[in-house]
């Protein structure tokens, strides 16, 4: 039935794809795409559950947690700018600054004045900060692991490649989405 608000043309599908590309359908349905999505929801819920787990157990909040590894991983010998670690967690410097003070306060981490700016800080572990991450390491070495467990070195690798296209491709998405909102 056509035109008048009845029962959809036959020739339309319903529901309709959420999906048009041909290399994510299968034989025309977006069945095997749906999944993935759900499947990847379910993953970033646990992912973000397991960071508030080993939050906890460092006594930090979840964005303080990762602020911490950051600084322990980028601070090489002189220490790390505020901003180059708000580049890798992709927050704001302001956001990066505001959650450090706590781990300063906490003498976790401590600030210094970047000898090659004058304006900028440098952010490193304290012998506090070292030592509680290494009592702390094997927590998220054993999530991690188990986590990651059937996995080859080889299917490692390719994971890593096709999560940061799809990273990428998301700030894209992103923006179509606001364009979308906004206009």
């Amino acid at each position: 039935m056509k035109g008048g608000g009845g029962t959809p043309a036959l020739s339309r599908r319903w529901p309709p794809l959420t999906v048009t590309r041909e290399a994510l359908l299968a034989s025309g349905s977006d069945e095997r795409f749906r999944a993935l999505i759900d499947d990847l929801l379910v993953m970033a819920h646990q992912l973000q559950r397991l960071r508030l787990v080993l939050a906890r157990g460092l006594g930090v909040s979840e964005p303080q947690y990762r602020l911490f590894l950051a600084i322990a991983q980028l601070e090489g010998r002189r220490g790390v700018s505020v901003g180059r670690v708000a580049r890798q967690l992709r927050v704001s410097g302001a956001f990066a600054t505001m959650e450090t003070r706590e781990l300063v306060r906490r003498g976790l981490v401590a600030k210094s004045p970047d000898p090659s700016d004058g304006r900028a800080v440098l952010l490193s572990l304290t012998a506090k900060g070292r030592s509680s991450f290494e009592r702390f390491a094997p927590r998220p070495q054993r999530i991690n692991d188990a986590l990651f467990r059937d996995l080859s070195a080889a299917e490692f690798r390719t994971l890593g490649g096709l999560v940061r296209r799809l990273v990428a491709n998301g700030e894209r998405a992103l923006e179509i989405g606001r364009t979308m909102v906004e206009g």
